[in-house]
């Protein structure tokens, strides 16, 4: 690779990273909204945690395309660039179906997140019973691969 192509794609990711500091920033800022201490707990903790994700997802994204698009990326990179930014969008549909799924059980809010092997699952509720546990499993189990040794749910009682 040239030194040229060189410095344009350290330009790039250079750039990248300040956009994420920028996202970071203005999604994260302190909200002057005056709410019930708990509510807000809750909505800073969930709304601060999607907002986390959505920015590192954008990011990770951001790279993968820059990889495919860059005509110093070799067959391979690109390839496995492409491979790796479809596994990522076909994870971010699955969360967001799942917390769709989850919320139209009667849960306010909820964040999952799947991994390789594991998929974590935040529920907003002060503690849930072995039935809203086996709810929230069976969601999880129908629309993904995993088994139940593999999900985690917690409840967030801010």
């Amino acid at each position: 690779m040239s030194k040229k192509k060189k410095i344009i794609v350290l330009c790039s990711m250079v750039a990248l990273l300040v956009l994420t500091g920028c996202l970071n920033y203005f999604l994260n800022r302190p909200s002057n909204k005056p709410t019930d201490a708990d509510n807000q707990n809750y909505t800073d903790y969930f709304t601060s945690s999607h907002a986390d994700r959505e920015a590192s997802r954008s990011e990770t994204v951001m790279y993968y395309n820059a990889i495919i698009e860059s005509e110093a990326s070799s067959a391979e990179a690109k390839a496995q660039a492409e491979k790796d930014l479809a596994a990522l969008v076909s994870s971010m549909e699955t969360e967001q179906r799942l917390e769709s799924l989850i919320k139209a059980i009667g849960y306010q809010d909820c964040l999952v997140t799947i991994g390789t092997s594991n998929v974590n699952v935040i529920v907003k509720a002060k503690e849930l019973t072995d039935q809203e546990v086996a709810q929230v499993l069976d969601i999880i189990i129908s629309e993904t691969d995993k088994t139940a040794a593999n999900v985690r749910i917690k409840p967030v009682d801010a």
